[in-house]
């Protein structure tokens, strides 16, 4: 006769799943070394001062990265990455799209309608001529941009 207790097999197959699951889950995070990128936004010589800029992995270029690193565009035209609400993006190669809106002060509509104070072909990764490479060490201006009306 065995002396082993059904529930003791029970609670070690337990154990050893919930193991395994833990074990799994660790996965699900990113832990992608993110380095510091920040830069200024020029339009006609002049900076920027409002919108968001936002880094879009260049798959064609290898970069699988899930996500898209963003940045508010402040006052003097300067942008700082995030990437899930830490600083910084993953290395590797990116399209850069700016989006920048107003509203029109000669709308006299009651809605207003934001109008872009930049050209369109900034808005997308399929039209945008910006590319940048997220490197451990960047040389001064590396992620300084510019963008037309």
């Amino acid at each position: 006769m065995s002396s082993i207790k059904p529930w003791s097999v029970y609670k070690c197959i337990l154990i050893v799943a919930l193991g395994g699951l833990v074990a799994l889950s660790g996965g699900c995070k990113s832990k992608e070394k993110l380095a510091e990128v920040q830069g200024k936004v020029m339009i006609g010589g002049k900076p920027l001062t409002k919108g968001t800029v936002t880094y879009r992995p260049d798959k064609a270029k290898g970069n699988n990265f899930g996500r898209e690193p963003m940045g508010e565009i402040n006052s003097n035209g300067e942008y700082t990455l995030q990437t899930d609400g830490k600083p910084g993006a993953p290395l590797g190669a990116y399209k850069v799209t700016v989006s920048a809106t107003d509203f029109d002060p000669n709308d006299n509509t009651k809605v207003g309608k934001p109008k872009s104070l930049i050209s369109t072909i900034f808005l997308s990764a399929e039209t945008t001529p910006l590319e940048k490479e997220v490197v451990a060490q960047p040389a001064a201006g590396a992620y300084d941009l510019a963008v037309t009306p």
